[in-house]
């Protein structure tokens, strides 16, 4: 087993329990408040749920402290990011994937982020502006932050993969905006597939049953 490397964010690696020379990979990033242990701990449920884990699973902590948790960058007001740290946390997540590649044995054709609320909104500013280092997104209970300067690579996205996931009742991220990404994305020709469930912000038996899909045919 390889051990978790020193990188420029503190993370969690979950590897597969087989051995090759690179590895199909999500690197997960958790929402306003929480951690690096979060989603990570959903990796059982989603990497082949019954089978031997398949995926190589890296999971950072947010740069910024928050109540207890991290946080990516900081808000001005629901859904307004303030600038200066949603650039900083831009460029700290391009480091630590760039240093995530050169440091593990994954395979950068099958790298995938994996996102909820403001984990979400990093993975789309990520794979929007750089389509070409990602080979699909899973976007949960979040939004395109477009108003925060967002540089998007229109034609890079063209048939690139992205699973979005919703609350219906999201009291914290309105689910009109989980739509709007969805229209966005399918505007820009990305292959979009969108799921909206009875449930707040959170994630669901139901969400977790169509993200273990989604990754495992992505991925093989």
């Amino acid at each position: 087993m390889i051990p978790t490397a020193i990188l420029s964010l503190q993370h969690l690696t979950r590897f597969p329990a087989y051995q090759a020379k690179a590895y199909p990979t999500v690197i997960c990033l958790h929402g306003r408040g929480s951690n690096e242990a979060d989603l990570i701990g959903l990796a059982p449920y989603l990497d082949d749920p019954g089978g031997a884990p398949r995926l190589l699973w890296i999971s950072p902590r947010a740069p910024l402290a928050l109540m207890g948790g991290y946080e990516w960058y900081r808000l001005e007001g629901v859904g307004v990011p303030n600038p200066a740290t949603f650039d900083a946390a831009r460029e700290t997540l391009d480091r630590f994937i760039t240093e995530a590649v050169a440091a593990y044995p994954l395979d950068p054709q099958k790298l995938f982020l994996l996102g909820f609320s403001q984990g979400s909104m990093m993975s789309y500013a990520f794979a929007l502006a750089q389509p070409g280092r990602v080979a699909g997104v899973v976007a949960q209970s979040g939004y395109i932050p477009l108003n925060a300067g967002l540089r998007v690579d229109r034609a890079g996205i063209r048939g690139k993969p992205f699973l979005l996931t919703h609350g219906a009742y999201d009291p914290i991220i309105p689910v009109e905006w989980g739509r709007e990404a969805r229209d966005t994305l399918a505007q820009a020709g990305a292959e979009v597939e969108y799921h909206e469930y009875a449930m707040g912000h959170e994630i669901s038996a139901q969400s977790i049953e169509a993200i273990a899909a989604w990754l495992k045919k992505q991925s093989a």
